[in-house]
């Protein structure tokens, strides 16, 4: 997946910095890669309860065609880099690469 430049730094900068104006537990990034037999993992940074004071983290959701999630990554202290999940149905894994474009 690849990611604006300035976007893709400044959403890293946030995994170790604490934003500034953003909600408590907002979603601040949330895009989807689709895969050719239909599934889909959303790529997520996520503020945390305390923005003021805490870093953002983050996260990979796997769902299946119709919707459903099917497994989710470990949560995350970096933005870019790999996101990889096992479903839980197939076993097959998942595996998303954030770059910088």
């Amino acid at each position: 997946m690849e990611v604006e430049k300035e976007k893709g730094q400044e959403l890293e900068k946030f995994c170790h910095v604490p934003p500034k104006d953003c909600g408590r537990g907002e979603a601040i990034f949330d895009q989807e890669f689709v895969f050719e037999n239909g599934m889909r993992m959303a790529i997520q940074v996520i503020a945390s309860e305390n923005p003021d004071t805490e870093e953002c983290w983050t996260q990979g959701v796997l769902f299946n065609k119709i919707g459903i999630e099917v497994g989710c990554t470990d949560v995350g202290e970096t933005f870019l880099g790999e996101y990889q999940i096992k479903d839980t149905v197939y076993s097959n894994e998942y595996l998303v690469e954030v770059v910088l474009k």
